[in-house]
């Protein structure tokens, strides 16, 4: 419609130029103003910023609501000016807007839709991840709750394909064993679709598991949790809850990378965590949580088939309400 207004109106305004009375003969005068206000009047409302997804005051992008702290008032007795490290756990004002209850409904409708599709993928393609992409996943772990705010992680990104072959022999050597005698009947069987004798002919050879995506991910992360803290003169200090902080970032990882449409999975050192820091000469406080290859699906990508039922649990068996 707008379009279509301009164009009525710059087709009369090119006539009057040169025959005002042809110009007016096809449109009437009214007509002409009308245009004119409504090409400008939708051009206007299109442009403009929405108001039910507010940009945060502050200026970043993509926010779609405000929720901060306000630096601006943090003080006390012996201090005057900005923040700094001296106002460190000082409490000051929060600044929570609210979203309207139809968006907060089509959101959270939106952000299950897309982690519903996720699956832990084993077949990647080699194709690279754009740049920066893959660290503002992390960055955005690294928002996740921890104990006493202690953030007892790091992830590092391997790229180096001699370093992940190295990471994979590790972790396969150790994966046999586990399969030989470390680990019970059951939970090989319950794995067998998975990676043993029952998955994808890629997934197990010469009577071993074979873990290709090690490898084949253009990029492997590495979830080190940190046991303990140093300071800054290398002393000891307390980390707390660091299993269940490590676990919701990670959580927080594979939903940010869901969110860019990068697949991932979830797979354990096996054994191989200390071989592992010393070759990659991680800090003594540090062990393996997890190893987590990324990247795109592979076009020839499999995954275990899943019916409705058995894909998610059921929600009258997920949640309880009291």
């Amino acid at each position: 419609v707008a379009r279509m207004g301009s164009e009525i109106f710059a087709s009369v305004l090119e006539k009057l130029s040169t025959d005002p009375q042809q110009a007016l003969q096809p449109y009437s005068a009214l007509l002409v103003a009308f245009s004119g206000v409504l090409a400008l009047t939708i051009a206007t409302f299109l442009t403009r910023p929405s108001t039910s997804s507010p940009r945060r005051k502050d200026g970043a992008n993509g926010a779609p609501f405000t929720w901060r702290q306000i630096d601006d008032d943090v003080k006390d007795t012996k201090q005057v000016g900005p923040p700094s490290d001296h106002d460190e756990g000082f409490h000051v004002p929060f600044e929570a807007e609210r979203l309207a209850s139809a968006d907060m409904e089509e959101r959270s409708l939106s952000f299950y839709e897309l982690m519903n599709m996720r699956r832990s993928l084993r077949f990647f393609s080699n194709d690279p991840i754009p740049d920066k992409v893959l660290e503002t996943c992390l960055l955005t772990a690294g928002t996740a709750p921890s104990g006493a705010h202690k953030q007892p992680w790091t992830f590092c990104i391997v790229r180096d394909i001699t370093l992940r072959k190295k990471i994979r022999e590790l972790v396969e050597k150790e994966e046999k064993i586990n399969y030989d005698r470390r680990m019970r009947k059951t939970w090989v069987d319950d794995v067998s679709t998975l990676t043993g004798k029952g998955a994808d002919a890629r997934l197990y050879k010469d009577g071993a598991p074979k873990k290709p995506y090690l490898t084949d991910a253009p990029a492997l992360v590495l979830v080190m949790k940190q046991s303990y803290g140093l300071d800054s003169e290398g002393k000891r200090t307390d980390n707390y809850y660091v299993q269940e902080s490590c676990g919701i970032a990670t959580g927080m990882l594979i939903a940010a990378l869901q969110n860019v449409g990068l697949a991932t999975l979830t797979s354990t050192p096996m054994g191989a965590g200390s071989a592992i820091c010393e070759m990659l000469k991680r800090p003594k406080n540090e062990k393996v949580f997890l190893l987590l290859p990324i990247g795109f699906p592979a076009k020839d990508a499999t995954v275990p088939y899943r019916t409705k039922r058995t894909l998610r649990k059921a929600e009258a068996d997920l949640i309880a309400t009291y």
